[in-house]
């Protein structure tokens, strides 16, 4: 009979043990986290350039004259993201009781409607218009109800340069002066325009 030695061989000396699965992972994983964490902060566009804060610069660069408020009948640029820009006309801001004449007329339970009627167009590359790219609020700051059976209703689809858009967009909102507030496409704040 031949003598057997179950006892456990050491490895050798000069050969390097070989990693586990697991204790490679525990170090790529957060490595990969990391990495898309750095990408997607350096696509983000919500940081702006530092200021020179020198005192030479602050005396001799004069201020740029701020852009004139948008107003009721007065047609005013908003970015849209991408370099897409709308060129928007709130063509007329009235109050009313209701804003259809269909099955499903309500009365205002904030007192009146703000009804808006607005022309979009596309300056530059391409827009779409939606009537959820507007929002409203009182003069106390809260946010009004959009009524989506108002008749002739702003219509959603892309714009394509030189055509236009047309429709009502209408807000049941107490009466008084409001704000009106235009989003981009990602519904980040893009304009506003202050309603007497």
């Amino acid at each position: 009979m031949t003598n057997q030695n179950f006892a456990p061989v050491p490895p050798a000396a000069g050969a390097p043990a070989a990693r586990s699965f697991y204790t490679k992972k525990r170090l790529v994983v957060p490595a990969g986290v990391l990495l898309v964490g750095l990408l997607m902060g350096s696509c983000s566009s919500g940081s702006k350039p530092a200021e020179d804060s020198s005192p030479s610069a602050s005396t001799t660069a004069s201020a740029p004259a701020a852009p004139a408020a948008p107003e009721v009948g007065v047609p005013f640029s908003v970015k849209m993201r991408n370099g897409n820009i709308a060129r928007i006309t709130v063509v007329s801001a009235v109050r009313a009781d209701s804003v259809t004449t269909g099955a499903f007329a309500t009365a205002p339970k904030n007192g009146t409607y703000l009804l808006l009627d607005v022309l979009w167009e596309t300056e530059s590359g391409k827009t779409s218009s939606n009537p959820l790219y507007f929002s409203a609020k009182d003069a106390n700051g809260r946010k009004a109800d959009m009524s989506l059976f108002a008749d002739n209703q702003l219509g959603s689809g892309e714009i394509l340069p030189g055509d236009k858009a047309r429709g009502n967009i209408a807000f049941d909102i107490a009466p008084g002066a409001a704000t009106v507030m235009i989003s981009d496409p990602l519904l980040q704040e893009a304009a506003r325009i202050q309603i007497p």
